[in-house]
């Protein structure tokens, strides 16, 4: 069979499971299996396989079939422009996670400060290292609370050259984190228990649990870390949280509890994904 034979094959199979990226699922696992680029998949369109290639693509068809993500059968996911490797242990980057990337750098005034960055419930990294990449003088330190995770933001960080200005360590939501920070950032789980059953299967079958599920409310994560913050001494000059599209009232009525936002809160902004629903809470707290 011709390569744009097969693919259409594969296609036509995953749109049949109901996967709605099922042509370029299609082309990503045949390139994938080929080892060629996008561009080179294109170029071969007419190309005869062989039945031996036929053959290896057949089980990254049948992952798919069950739903596993693209990025655990690639084992990366591109974010903010840059390679992130995926693994069982970590959160699949999402598109609608670079709307807070976006807008802590839109809010930084000068990106040769050397900033100390925190992420809470750092999973791959991607939040953490895509604002290192921009600010080239700042420092990150991850936490999670699952040390395989952190093995993958690690492996991350020395991927993409920031190993030397970032830093992984295990902790629970803020606990761990000690000395001054000037930009707090967070994409902590934010699902109820109950939301589970909602979910796609590729999410919920995949995706670990710890990283998606808060508790029964859904905001046992944000009033965790609120708490926290607000004991320290010293309150970071950003701050940066990821919720879900329904959560926007919930969070900033949790940080005015905890008196984040308030006298002391110069402007708190919120955010909104791909989609222009509420995804982000900015905190700024400069004078």
């Amino acid at each position: 069979m011709r390569l744009d034979q097969v693919i259409a094959g594969i296609a036509k199979r995953l749109d049949a499971e109901g996967i709605e990226t099922a042509r370029l699922d299609a082309r990503l696992l045949v390139g994938h299996g080929l080892k060629q680029s996008e561009t080179e998949l294109i170029l071969n369109f007419d190309r005869q396989l062989s039945e031996a290639e036929l053959a290896d693509f057949e089980p990254l068809v049948a992952r798919r079939l069950r739903r596993e993500p693209m990025a655990h059968i690639l084992g990366m996911r591109e974010f903010w422009g840059l390679p992130f490797k995926v693994t069982p242990d970590v959160l699949v980057p999402r598109p609608d996670s670079e709307t807070l990337v976006a807008g802590v750098l839109e809010a930084i005034e000068d990106p040769s400060r050397p900033y100390r960055i925190a992420d809470i419930g750092t999973g791959s990294g991607c939040l953490l290292l895509s604002l290192l990449s921009e600010l080239p003088h700042a420092e990150g330190i991850g936490v999670d609370v699952h040390e395989p995770t952190l093995d993958v933001a690690r492996s991350n960080a020395l991927a993409l050259g920031l190993a030397s200005r970032s830093s992984f360590v295990i902790g629970d939501y803020a606990e761990t984190l000690e000395g001054s920070v000037d930009i707090l950032i967070s994409n902590p789980p934010y699902l109820a228990e109950a939301e589970i059953a909602d979910l796609e299967p590729d999410v919920a079958l995949y995706d670990p649990h710890r990283a998606l599920v808060s508790g029964s409310s859904g905001l046992e994560a944000y009033d965790a870390i609120f708490r926290r913050v607000a004991s320290w001494p010293e309150t970071p000059q950003l701050m940066a949280f990821e919720f879900g599209y329904r959560q926007a009232e919930d969070v900033e009525a949790l940080a005015r509890r905890h008196s984040l936002i308030g006298a002391t809160c110069a402007k708190a902004k919120l955010l909104q994904d791909l989609s222009g629903r509420n995804r982000v809470l900015l905190l700024d707290f400069r004078p």
